[in-house]
């Protein structure tokens, strides 16, 4: 990739004509080490719908041609080329492209991170940011991630690279990041739910019944699935196959096989893993898996 491509407004990107949106769905996944596994996604989706779920990381992308939308904290919101999508970890969202697809750069970094790029720019300790908005417009913030997806996708000197990344982070944190925790953490730390999610984490592979976890709570089955809702936005049962993807990409990252990584998840079989798995992470887990270990 030349110095141009790197450094190419983004508003030539958003010109691009309509035909590059169309035909089949791409993909390129990869993760760099330097920074807690960051993970990087290069895609393009013309019918590629992602099923409701959420990351332990926080969620950036830029948008470059087309329009995504997506379902966040309860709200649906159209963001379009030259936009960045902003999502905190653990929120639940989705996403699908708008009649003619989209293409767009994504990058996944962890929360801790976002607090130690946020310490180092107050020279005290700092929680992990959280962002209000889930969108935005902001140029230079726009330009700065997309440049760093860039750099870090055409394997550029690490020095150039690390630079980028981190004064992309800095810039986006310092204008649009809160700091402390969010508004609603009181609320998300209810003690049922908390408890119930434990459980399930511990014992992804059992089956268990709504009753059963109730009653681990001593709460009526209409109780929990309402207090689920309501505190995480999702069902009982769409909160662990969430995080049964996320175990699964932890013991693919490790080196597992697809169908190795599927039974220590709790996923029925290999086939049952690929289609949950493509529809939250957006590539199939041996895509997954070669970028992690190659």
């Amino acid at each position: 990739m030349t110095q141009a491509a790197l450094h190419r407004p983004i508003d030539q990107e958003s010109a691009l004509s309509r035909e590059l949106l169309t035909g089949a769905d791409r993909t390129r996944f990869w993760r760099d080490p330097r920074w807690d596994d960051l993970e990087c996604l290069s895609a393009r989706f013309v019918r590629h719908v992602y099923a409701p779920h959420v990351h332990d990381t926080y969620a950036l992308g830029v948008i470059e041609a087309g329009v995504e939308y997506y379902r966040y904290r309860g709200v649906e919101h159209a963001v379009g080329a030259g936009e960045l999508v902003i999502l905190d970890p653990h929120e639940l969202h989705d996403g699908r492209p708008g009649e003619a697809g989209y293409r767009y750069r994504m990058m996944y970094p962890s929360p801790r991170v976002m607090a130690e790029i946020a310490e180092e720019m107050t020279d005290r300790p700092a929680g992990a940011p959280h962002f209000r908005h889930a969108k935005s417009g902001d140029p230079v913030v726009v330009r700065a991630i997309q440049r760093v997806h860039r750099l870090l996708e055409a394997g550029a000197e690490k020095l150039e690279s690390d630079g980028a990344f981190l004064e992309a982070m800095a810039l986006l944190i310092r204008r649009h990041g809160a700091s402390g925790p969010p508004a609603d953490l009181a609320r998300r730390e209810d003690k049922a739910v908390a408890r119930v999610c434990e459980a399930m984490e511990e014992t992804l592979e059992q089956d268990w019944s709504l009753d059963e976890l109730a009653k681990l709570v001593d709460f009526s089955r209409y109780r929990l699935i309402r207090s689920f809702r309501k505190t995480l936005g999702v069902t009982p049962h769409a909160y662990r196959i969430s995080r049964r993807v996320i175990r699964a990409k932890r013991c693919l990252a490790a080196g597992m096989a697809p169908a190795e990584a599927a039974a220590a998840a709790g996923f029925c079989d290999q086939a049952h893993l690929t289609r949950t798995f493509k529809s939250v992470v957006g590539v199939t887990p041996a895509a997954f898996r070669a970028a992690c270990v190659n």
